[in-house]
């Protein structure tokens, strides 16, 4: 007869199994794992359309599912950043004789709806507007409730494009290196978008508080 696991065995393996099993996405290494597998997949795809973008405002979606270790919005982000970029700007994402670099300079987020454990959602992605420092792009947290959309969350990032020497390469040469040709509709959509954008930017007074932090009520 085959041997029993001990009883004691079963009540600490079962549990560890589990819980580990609930905190898949943030085993060692595991985010890594899954990013390798998104370039792979994207380069293959890229190569396969010989490196030629798809329209400039195209919608990316990537399918996921609510773990318990899973409510890390701004690690989803930089996935689906990846994503659009390399569908979007190919040619200088993979051809290295360009040496631009895609550095992402910043994020907001505003948090909506609660999304539940186990929950499906998806998370979309596009190109939202630019000048002639910024390409900034839009994201949404989407899921299905009662047959309705739900918008969980929006957010915005905002790119620089940079070569390794760090000069800045401007959104519109980058978008023409790639065989983007901006229609006139394109720049109505991307001037309107900037009208609201513009003021994003404008947090960055921030960064120049006059008000005192050099006498803190408690330090923890």
């Amino acid at each position: 007869m085959p041997s029993q696991l001990p009883t004691s065995l079963l009540v600490v393996g079962i549990p560890s199994l589990l819980v580990t099993l609930a905190h898949l996405k943030s085993l060692p290494l595991a985010y890594t794992f899954r990013s390798w597998l998104l370039l792979k997949y994207l380069v293959k795809r890229a190569k396969l359309n010989q490196l030629n973008p798809d329209p400039l405002f195209s919608v990316v979606s990537q399918d996921h599912r609510c773990f318990w270790d899973d409510i890390d919005y701004n690690q989803h982000m930089n996935n689906s950043r990846i994503y659009l970029l390399y569908t979007i700007l190919p040619r200088v994402m993979m051809e290295p004789d360009y040496h631009i670099f895609a550095h992402n300079a910043g994020v907001l987020t505003l948090f909506k709806k609660e999304m539940p454990p186990l929950q499906r959602y998806t998370i979309q992605s596009r190109v939202w507007t630019w000048n002639h420092k910024w390409l900034w792009l839009q994201h949404r947290f989407v899921f299905t409730k009662d047959k309705e959309e739900v918008i969980a969350c929006a957010a915005v990032s905002k790119i620089v494009f940079k070569r390794a020497s760090g000069k800045t390469i401007s959104p519109p040469h980058v978008l023409e290196l790639c065989g983007h040709h901006l229609s006139a509709a394109d720049e109505d959509r991307r001037a309107k978008n900037w009208d609201i954008a513009q003021h994003i930017l404008e947090l960055d007074v921030l960064f120049q508080n006059p008000e005192s932090w050099d006498h803190p009520i408690a330090k923890l």
